[in-house]
């Protein structure tokens, strides 16, 4: 199935140690809340580390929806996650959200 939306989170910790932990424990809520994702149409979840800004702490997270209603669904269950990542955890983090429709995907 090909993804129509898709949205691209940041998330900048204040050390290596917080963005390791916070992405681990960040990563337990969503596979536990995985099938609920699916259930309302989100295709995928892409995690990466962004590797080429020295002394920062960020990860960054590409998320893929079947469609604009899969979209708006997972933003309840981002709001659950994020508030049961709250309460396992005491880390500051900076987020910071961008929403896109694709245009083109190349697969190469």
């Amino acid at each position: 199935m090909a993804a129509v939306l898709m949205s691209y989170i940041t998330s900048s910790f204040q050390s290596k140690s917080d963005m390791r932990v916070a992405g681990e424990e960040w990563q337990t809520i969503i596979q536990e809340m995985s099938s609920r994702f699916k259930a309302a149409g989100a295709i995928r979840q892409t995690v990466s580390q962004v590797w080429n800004k020295e002394g920062v702490f960020r990860l960054g997270y590409t998320w893929e929806y079947r469609d604009e209603k899969a979209f708006v669904e997972c933003q309840g269950l981002f709001r659950e996650a994020e508030s049961l990542f709250d309460k396992r955890t005491e880390i500051i983090r900076k987020v910071f959200a961008n929403r896109g429709v694709i245009l083109e995907d190349i697969v190469f």
